[in-house]
């Protein structure tokens, strides 16, 4: 095993920062190893649940880069180190700290640009890489943008999958507006979507969001054989070796009465029908908690995702996120869950009802 501290070595690249590759683990927050021909990527923030920041986007970026550009056949595995997370999501504090600090718009946006570039280039890779990313744990907002676009996904009974975003005022973004509405089970995204619903186990392999379900006890022999693998092109069989998906029974996800309540023709009639059972009573629950401005905005995301190719989803998301960064409602929900914590964030407006169609209509503009 060769611990491959500049990548630089594997990819020669005149458009490649040296400074960034060769940024220690400690410092960047991601590990890049070589076994054999292939890569094993670790993000490596433990103590903040692998959350995704500027260094590591920086390391990560131009690795990907040089990979897709490479004729090398390979396997690229990804997963999360401490047990506890694969990544819980984006460093959304420190946007929180630099509105505070005074940033432009343009500035706070940035991260937003290097990360959808990320999670576009994962999801176009050449067929020669086998991306594989073991999901052992929470896996949550930007943690989704790294994995779901690309061709493997594994699930635990250690992972829990959430896209939180409407409790932060935001909308589910690395490519939320393209996989969501796209999951097999109709209505499934836009509960996930509105609600920041928690899947967890088998629940994600059953909804789509993983496309295999392992053992958690044989996730380190998973490892091992992959990255032993001579031939990425295998992969395929080697996870169905491991499945356990077909031995976790029916899934417990009420598949039928999701689509009954979310595929209403708008957020309030879905509020409506979720009051007429027990189950859509706990999902109304959920709803009443988030920013009526962003549940308006994200249900129009999902119906204008439906409709868009991939590369045009990130490009309604940046438009999407910029107006997000201009407003309040963000930097209101970071505060209300991340930095007062007191969980009672003031929205504006405080009703689905006061959402008027041109505050929704301002995120979609350039469509």
């Amino acid at each position: 095993m060769q611990r491959v501290r500049n990548i630089l070595n594997h990819f020669p690249s005149k458009n490649i920062k040296r400074r960034a590759m060769s940024s220690s683990a400690e410092n960047c927050g991601v590990k890049i190893e070589q076994i054999n021909n292939n890569y094993l990527v670790t993000l490596s923030r433990p103590k903040a649940l692998n959350a995704l920041n500027m260094s590591m986007l920086g390391v990560l970026l131009p690795f990907y880069k040089n990979l897709a550009s490479s004729t090398s056949p390979a396997v690229v595995v990804m997963k999360g180190e401490g047990g506890k997370a694969f990544c819980a999501g984006g460093d959304v504090r420190r946007l929180y700290d630099m509105r505070q600090e005074g940033a432009a718009v343009n500035d706070i946006c940035e991260f937003f640009r290097v990360e959808y570039e990320l999670n576009q280039l994962l999801g176009s890779l050449p067929n020669s890489i086998s991306n594989v990313c073991l999901l052992n744990g929470i896996t949550m907002g930007g943690g989704v943008g790294l994995s779901v676009h690309g061709k493997y996904r594994v699930a635990t009974e250690n992972t829990m999958f959430a896209m939180p975003e409407t409790a932060l005022g935001f909308f589910p973004d690395v490519g939320g507006s393209h996989f969501l509405p796209r999951l097999p089970k109709a209505g499934t995204g836009m509960w996930l979507a509105l609600t920041g619903a928690r899947l967890k186990g088998t629940e994600v392999f059953h909804a789509g969001v993983g496309t295999h379900y392992v053992d958690i006890l044989m996730m380190d022999v998973l490892e091992k054989e992959l990255l032993n693998l001579s031939n990425p092109q295998t992969v395929p069989d080697l996870l169905s070796k491991f499945h356990a998906g077909s031995n976790s029974g029916n899934s417990e996800l009420p598949f039928d009465e999701i689509k009954t309540h979310f595929c209403q023709p708008d957020v309030e009639q879905i509020a409506a029908s979720l009051k007429n059972t027990d189950w859509g009573q706990k999902q109304l629950k959920l709803l009443v908690k988030m920013s009526p401005l962003a549940l308006k905005v994200v249900y129009r995301q999902m119906h204008e995702g439906a409709k868009l190719s991939f590369k045009e989803c990130f490009q309604m998301e940046i438009d999407m996120a910029a107006e997000a960064m201009a407003g309040d409602e963000f930097y209101e929900g970071v505060r209300s869950v991340l930095v007062d914590k007191d969980r009672n964030p003031s929205w504006n407006p405080k009703t689905l009802e006061e959402v008027s169609s041109e505050s929704v209509d301002a995120y979609f503009r350039n469509l």
